[in-house]
């Protein structure tokens, strides 16, 4: 149909604007009637377009539905088509349930329209989304099937959009948005984590590779393959911040973590030097120095910050902590994984005290620094 659209080039002559517009309208009447019958919207935009004509665009959008968007949905095309993303949303402001059933499967433009009609908390599990999206594996979210999108992430971008979606659920106050901010939080700070590691492999995120969600099982991994005191703490803030049910069903990777933890010291020379001679206030300091003392602090400390429920719901400190009766079955915990170690018949004492102190917290061993100085 577009062959029967008439050409501008035979009216160059006419220099009056207005002249011309009426010119051009008479002519396309007739094209444009067949068109609206046949559903001809090809030629429907081009008539739109050669007249500069957003009034009559709109009106032919209302018009003209259809069952699978009609009209419509052929111009919302043809703006991503053409990234007029703006003119895209403007429409939105008049067509808004039509361009919010376009968008459902464009999550990367579906946030700008919800928030438009302040639909926040829509818009703050959108931008969730968006933040997560790859092309394969997810570190931080599962199951989620995601349109195919044209694009690439950065770290940084990620972050932005995941503060943008905090953003949103605060606005959208609705019933469970602190709980939706928390999940954000968590999400934050296994961003930040993924970033501490990558870094330490020195790692750069110009490469667009580096920019890809790594899955916390492998994130903690590539910590334990680091062997590195400072990757063995960082597995643990990667436990802390997934969930209760990821740290249950990797349990026997949390069990590895804390192996891993009680090889970053000698404690068979902390031991011996202990019994050498060390004061009071010495082995305090040596034992706060420890990863396993840290490792305590971090996981079961009274600061102890962690996403959907606590290590102890997984894997007490103590034996004599465990209380539910599916964990006192098992009998792990985390002085069994220790009593296993091939130092601990040397150093154990040492090594439970250690972790002990961590769970009390480091206010109690300043206390005790205290009552050791005042008595010396």
């Amino acid at each position: 149909m577009k062959n029967y659209l008439p050409s501008k080039d035979k009216y160059k002559g006419v220099e009056d604007f207005e002249a011309k517009e009426g010119i051009y309208r008479e002519l396309y009447t007739p094209v444009l009637a067949i068109a609206k019958r046949h559903e001809g919207y090809q030629t429907l935009w081009r008539i739109c377009y050669q007249l500069n004509d957003s009034g009559l665009l709109r009106s032919l959008m209302h018009d003209s539905c259809g069952p699978k968007g009609g009209f419509s949905k052929f111009v919302f095309d043809q703006l991503i088509k053409n990234h007029q993303y703006a003119k895209l949303l403007k429409l939105g402001e008049e067509f808004q349930e039509e361009l919010a059933s376009f968008l459902k499967d464009k999550i990367e433009l579906r946030w700008l329209h919800e928030i438009f009609l302040s639909q926040f908390s829509s818009a703050s599990e959108t931008l969730h989304s968006l933040a997560l999206y790859q092309d394969d594996s997810s570190a931080l979210i599962d199951k989620l099937e995601f349109p195919k999108l044209q694009m690439r992430n950065s770290l940084a971008d990620r972050r932005r959009l995941l503060n943008l979606s905090k953003i949103a659920a605060a606005a959208g106050k609705e019933i469970g948005f602190e709980l939706e901010k928390r999940r954000i939080d968590a999400d934050l700070h296994i961003l930040k984590l993924q970033e501490e590691v990558l870094a330490f492999y020195g790692e750069t995120t110009e490469n667009p590779e580096m920019n890809k969600l790594i899955p916390s099982e492998e994130l903690i991994k590539m910590c334990l393959r680091g062997d590195h005191p400072k990757l063995a703490l960082l597995a643990f803030e990667v436990f802390a911040w997934t969930s209760s049910s990821f740290r249950s069903s990797n349990r026997s990777l949390l069990e590895a973590c804390w192996w891993n933890a009680a090889e970053q010291d000698d404690w068979v020379a902390l031991a011996a030097a202990s019994t050498a001679g060390w004061s009071d206030e010495m082995a305090l300091k040596h034992l706060r120095e420890s990863i396993l003392f840290q490792a305590s602090y971090l996981c079961y400390g009274p600061e102890t910050d962690t996403y959907g429920g606590g290590f102890d719901e997984v894997l007490p400190l103590m034996k004599d902590d465990v209380d539910f009766t599916s964990l006192r079955d098992s009998g792990s915990s985390v002085e069994a994984i220790l009593m296993q170690h091939k130092n601990f018949s040397e150093a154990g004492k040492l090594m439970l005290t250690a972790i002990t102190l961590g769970k009390e917290g480091i206010d109690v061993i300043t206390e005790a620094e205290g009552e050791l100085a005042m008595e010396s």
